[in-house]
């Protein structure tokens, strides 16, 4: 991760973004909700399907506590034999997830953001590696990390909203990882410009390049959701996960092969003055839009 970016192009990024909510002198994001109700599990009628909620508004950014509850979920579910499908989604009307909690990156406590890094690597392994027949029904805006999320589904639907890795309009690249997963997806020349330029696609331009697999109106998500993971959990078990394997597990082992490196890189950037200089700029702007 290299920072490139002037604090102007911080600014500019900022002024297109609703994600992020302006508290207090340290820009901390808070919901009404605990940790614990940010992410909800329910059942559907077929018990070996069942499904994820993101439910931290206003946007479902991923902070320390969310990406753990997230991991948690997944681990619960998978505990249990008779599931074999999650859906995946959010339960905010326009916003799926929008990426990193910044407040997380600001002013960063020396403890807290290793922490932070290792469980946002942490829910990675968790959704991209699960056991499950994992379908992401992307309801709104998926941004960044939010991407990521989506990425990791072995099936992605998406009916409003764009979606991509705009990391670059911040200032910052994507993690190696996550930017292979992004080339894996939709090729080397596409991601390649994509992560340079910053693009989040739209719907229509997200399957044309197969960043997403199919769409579907607002009211049939669910209703397709559970359709496709019907049609996942069909596949007998044991060749699903050995296709999982195949195709995810040499991107899974390298990083857990570099996982440290990875954490101290990412701390080493993110308390580099400039990040830190920026990050405050982009926060003042949004407090002052607040007013």
């Amino acid at each position: 991760m290299m920072f490139q970016q002037s604090s102007r192009s911080l600014l500019d990024a900022s002024k297109k973004s609703s994600s992020f909510r302006w508290t207090s002198s340290v820009g901390r994001t808070f919901s009404s909700r605990s940790p614990q109700d940010w992410v909800t599990t329910e059942e559907t009628d077929d018990p070996s399907i069942a499904i994820l909620k993101m439910n931290r508004a206003p946007a479902n950014t991923l902070s320390l506590e969310m990406c753990t509850e997230i991991s948690k979920a997944i681990k619960e579910l998978e505990s249990n034999k008779k599931t074999q499908a999650v859906i995946l989604t959010s339960s905010l009307p326009t916003i799926f997830s929008a990426g990193l909690d910044l407040t997380e990156l600001h002013n960063p406590d020396k403890d807290r953001l290793p922490a932070f890094w290792g469980a946002f690597q942490q829910l990675y392994f968790d959704l991209y590696g699960s056991r499950l027949a994992t379908i992401g029904a992307i309801n709104g805006h998926a941004p960044a990390a939010g991407c990521m999320l989506a990425l990791s589904c072995d099936y992605r639907i998406m009916s409003k909203g764009n979606i991509g890795l705009n990391e670059s309009k911040l200032g910052i690249c994507a993690p190696p990882w996550l930017g292979q997963q992004f080339i894996d997806t939709i090729g080397l020349r596409k991601a390649e410009l994509a992560l340079n330029m910053g693009t989040l696609f739209d719907t229509k331009a997200a399957l044309d390049i197969g960043l997403i697999d199919e769409i579907v109106g607002e009211d049939d998500v669910m209703d397709v959701a559970k359709t496709r993971a019907s049609q996942w959990v069909a596949i007998p078990a044991p060749a699903r996960v050995a296709c999982k394997e195949l195709t995810r597990g040499r991107q899974l082992n390298e990083l857990k092969e570099n996982r440290k490196q990875d954490v101290d890189h990412f701390c080493s950037f993110v308390n580099q003055e400039a990040m830190q200089r920026n990050l405050g700029f982009y926060f003042e702007q949004l407090a002052k839009r607040k007013k």
